[in-house]
């Protein structure tokens, strides 16, 4: 597997430069914190039965963990809430508005990594088992969107009927029929195609 070490931002694209440190300092706040490897297969299971449906492999998860620095980020102990979300690539942002990104095991060059920039994110799971836990991650996630990825697109699918609702509640809009069941909430600042 090869994992891009640099990636070139296209001139005229809007983008960020969001570093994990930055992602810990905005998540920190709401008691939500990195995920340690040896707590990937537990957050993930917890989001599997609160979502009701499969999730990506650990394996999966680790590696893109490992290659943005800010993918998996857990509240509680034990684990109460995780939000797992994927920095895109320009490539990756194409991807996800023509419905060919793949969550469950990405194409590497839509992942952005570490340090570079990022057009877009793609937003996995938020969920938590209690009040509190989803308070947190939702709070977390709110922060780090509004103060480091309101310039660029944020995608996501709805695991249920619910989700669907919240999402549009939230300012998510659905994309057209070329990304079926796919979610956009646009960039709040800055964007120009």
């Amino acid at each position: 597997m090869a994992i891009p070490q640099s990636v070139v931002s296209r001139p005229g694209k809007s983008y960020c430069l969001v570093s994990p440190e930055e992602m810990r300092r905005a998540m920190a706040p709401y008691g939500v914190r990195k995920c340690k490897p040896s707590e990937i297969v537990p957050a993930l299971k917890l989001g599997e039965s609160l979502v009701g449906r499969k999730l990506a492999r650990a394996e999966v998860v680790y590696t893109l963990d490992t290659i943005t620095g800010m993918s998996i980020w857990v509240t509680g102990q034990p684990i109460s809430g995780l939000y797992v979300s994927v920095p895109l690539t320009y490539e990756g942002r194409v991807a996800a508005e023509k419905g060919q990104f793949i969550p469950e095991d990405p194409v590497l060059s839509h992942v952005a990594p570490a340090r570079t920039p990022i057009h877009g994110s793609y937003l996995g799971v938020y969920a938590g088992a209690t009040k509190e836990a989803r308070r947190a991650i939702m709070k977390a996630s709110i922060t780090a969107r509004e103060t480091h990825f309101s310039g660029v697109p944020s995608y996501a699918r709805a695991a249920t009927q619910e989700g669907e609702r919240a999402m549009l509640e939230m300012g998510f809009r659905r994309l057209d029929e070329t990304a079926p069941g796919m979610f956009v909430l646009d960039p709040l600042t800055g964007w120009r195609q």
